[in-house]
């Protein structure tokens, strides 16, 4: 059984994925092309935040926005080991030091009692200076953010929700991207909103740390591509994959639904399995 059925999916959305094409193909624009900034535009409005950077990785998408906050050698960062490696990757990358956090076993989510007495414990042993905290959302299921929140806040504390598997999610009304200082989300195919290569987003309602993540992901560049201002990378969306999103975008909710709907079967028929 695939994990998720991409060549369905793809006979879906196949005419309009050829028209989106060739649209790209006549306008040339193949790098940050108008697709990206339509783009942007319709993942702020689903997710309910001012910003929406698109990057070319979810990697990239945790790594901009410590850079744009200055995390480097000496800083710890506070997360869980158990997730992808690129969430502790991002912090060793600049020299910062992660700081790992059990999880809890009813959700495997970062437990919350444990990252504070991490963080007390880290600021009496003084060697290093807590600078964030990057929750994992695992399996669909959010991080209990409300807490999080209150003890980043407690200690002065940064927040990058990492939200690369709970896309399109809800703690009530507050859609999964609206969390914490800053989210990041992933767009490899197998994600729940994937493109056909790589690509990630960041979200955030911060207006100057938006712009300086935009000036990042395009090597520190502002308004001349000449001149760059910060130290950046090369982590912009080409215009194929944006398209490919937007497509996407048109039947998302749907699948999420269908999606909820085969789990909930599983639920009924697997509650009271033996095993």
């Amino acid at each position: 059984m695939d994990f998720i059925d991409l060549k369905t999916q793809q006979n879906r959305i196949r005419e309009g994925l050829k028209i989106r094409f060739d649209r790209i193909l006549e306008h040339g624009a193949y790098i940050m092309g108008p697709e990206v900034t339509e783009l942007e535009e319709k993942l702020s409005d689903y997710v309910g935040v001012k910003h929406t950077i698109s990057c070319s990785s979810g990697t990239d998408a945790l790594l901009v926005p410590l850079m744009a906050w200055g995390v480097g050698p000496g800083d710890a960062v506070f997360t869980t080991p158990f997730t992808y490696v690129a969430t502790a990757e991002v912090i060793s990358l600049l020299g910062a030091t992660p700081v790992f956090v059990d999880v809890c076993e009813s959700t495997f989510n970062i437990d919350c009692e444990k990252l504070e007495l991490a963080i007390q414990n880290t600021i009496a042993e003084g060697a290093l200076i807590p600078k964030a905290i990057i929750p994992v959302d695992l399996f669909g299921v959010p991080a209990r953010y409300r807490i999080i929140e209150e003890i980043a806040k407690k200690y002065d504390l940064k927040v990058i929700e990492d939200a690369a598997q709970s896309f399109g999610a809800k703690i009530g009304n507050k859609k999964v991207g609206t969390f914490g200082n800053v989210a990041a989300t992933s767009f490899y195919p197998a994600k729940p909103l994937g493109c056909y290569g790589d690509g990630g987003a960041i979200f955030t309602n911060d207006d100057d740390l938006a712009e300086k993540c935009k000036a990042i992901r395009v090597h520190g560049t502002t308004t001349d591509r000449y001149h760059s201002e910060l130290i950046g990378l090369n982590g912009r969306l080409d215009s194929l994959q944006a398209a490919v999103l937007l497509e996407k975008l048109t039947i998302f909710d749907e699948e999420l639904a269908m999606r909820n709907k085969v789990n909930d079967y599983y639920r009924k028929y697997l509650n009271n399995a033996q095993y």
